[in-house]
């Protein structure tokens, strides 16, 4: 076993020196000192302002619009508000649900009910023949086309 000195170990390495910063080969430009520049003139005076004029002498005449709707069809849909406000001062001694659905949306579908169910009484009748009608003749159209092929 070769024989290893505690001597050599003892001895700690030399720290390299450091290295010397590079100089800066350029000088920053001194900054332009500016000149104390003179300060700005006042603003001259406002104006005194002119006396305001009556802003109903500015707007010219109002003039209502054209309606949107024709007079039959506005006179209609008032008649079907006051039919549902009608129904809903008839109601009004329901009791109050106690099914947990008491809100506005609850009432209303309720209230809906019947007037629906009269508008469907009315109507699908015919709604019904109609849609039967048209696919009537669309299967007899079809039909047809197949008759000219063959």
């Amino acid at each position: 076993e070769p024989d290893i000195e505690m001597t050599d170990m003892d001895e700690p390495e030399p720290e390299p020196e450091p290295l010397p910063e590079p100089e800066d080969l350029f000088e920053p430009e001194p900054e332009p000192v500016a000149a104390a520049a003179p300060p700005p003139p006042p603003p001259p005076p406002m104006p005194e302002p002119e006396p305001m004029a009556d802003i109903m002498e500015l707007t010219p005449d109002m003039v209502a619009p054209d309606a949107i709707m024709s007079r039959p069809t506005s006179l209609h849909g008032s008649d079907v508000l006051a039919e549902l406000a009608k129904a809903i001062l008839d109601r009004r001694d329901l009791p109050v649900m106690t099914s947990g659905d008491a809100t506005l949306e609850g009432i209303v579908r309720e209230m809906l009910k019947p007037i629906l169910r009269e508008w469907l009484d009315r109507n699908l009748p015919y709604l019904i023949e109609r849609l039967v009608k048209k696919e009537i003749d669309t299967m007899v159209n079809r039909a047809e086309g197949l008759d000219n092929w063959g």
